[in-house]
């Protein structure tokens, strides 16, 4: 028979294992197969310039209920409906019952507006440096404009450098002081093939991997399926065996490899 003392001790031991298992079941690891989504179902546009009359009314599937839901980050509530909005760009999002989060986008203009963006973007390769471009256009409502992208001031020139890959805010104001705002993604490109990478192979490389040295690197086909030994090679300096790459061409290299090393 087992004795009090024994008992205790088995209990407390089968208590410390749950609560090992339930600390190592972290949110994180509930989330990465989590299909949380969360869709913006109507917004109302602000009635007049400078008004606060606007909303945005999202919903949820997915993931475990129960579901609250912010805007920019604020606290969250159990309602889906955000009221009492300027025109704006706000990020929505939904966090369930295990803490797993998804976020949509969603603008808020002046109905009475005549004003239009249009935006036109580059992809940001990302390597060796951030690169993406984003070009504002705007018609209707009163010239001249004024341009933003995201918290920045807005100013005169329609045309942002620099960016990485990501969602951005786009505002234009007109003469009268009423804004028009959207949302933008800049993707992440790959360095081409053809433009940045396959000179260099030619130039550093193509010597030896011609056919007299394996592996050979003459053609596309070749390159592509060495693509991963390559990365390596040039990462370790291992290759080119006469001169050496600068770090510019290693990381475009790298880039392109692990963007799936396309024929682009």
């Amino acid at each position: 028979m087992i004795n009090k003392s024994a008992l205790v001790i088995i209990l407390m031991v089968i208590l410390l294992a749950s609560c090992v298992n339930d600390h190592l079941n972290v949110t994180s690891s509930k989330c990465v197969n989590s299909n949380l989504a969360l869709t913006i179902s109507a917004t109302t546009n602000v009635s007049s310039c400078g008004a606060t009359d606007g909303s945005i009314t999202v919903s949820a599937t997915g993931g475990v209920e129960s579901y609250s839901f912010s805007i920019n980050g604020g606290v969250n509530q159990s309602t889906s409906t955000f009221s009492n909005l300027a025109a704006g760009s706000y990020t929505l999002s939904v966090k369930d019952a295990n803490g797993c989060v998804a976020t949509q986008t969603a603008t808020v203009n002046n109905a009475q507006s005549t004003l239009n963006v249009m935006v036109s973007t580059t992809a940001s390769t990302g390597c060796p440096t951030v690169n993406g471009t984003l070009t504002i256009s705007a018609s209707g409502g009163t010239a001249p404009y004024q341009y933003k992208i995201n918290s920045q001031a807005y100013q005169s020139s329609n045309t942002f450098t620099g960016l990485s890959a990501g969602t951005y805010s786009v505002g234009v104001l007109d003469a009268s002081n009423c804004p028009d705002f959207s949302s933008v993604a800049i993707l992440l490109g790959s360095p081409s093939y053809s433009v940045d990478v396959q000179p260099i192979l030619a130039s550093a490389c193509y010597s030896c991997h011609n056919g007299n040295q394996l592996p050979t690197l003459s053609t596309y086909s070749d390159v592509k399926a060495n693509a991963s030994t390559i990365s390596t090679q040039v990462t370790t300096k291992a290759m080119p065996l006469v001169g050496s790459l600068t770090q510019q061409q290693i990381d475009l290299i790298n880039c392109w490899v692990n963007g799936g090393a396309p024929n682009n």
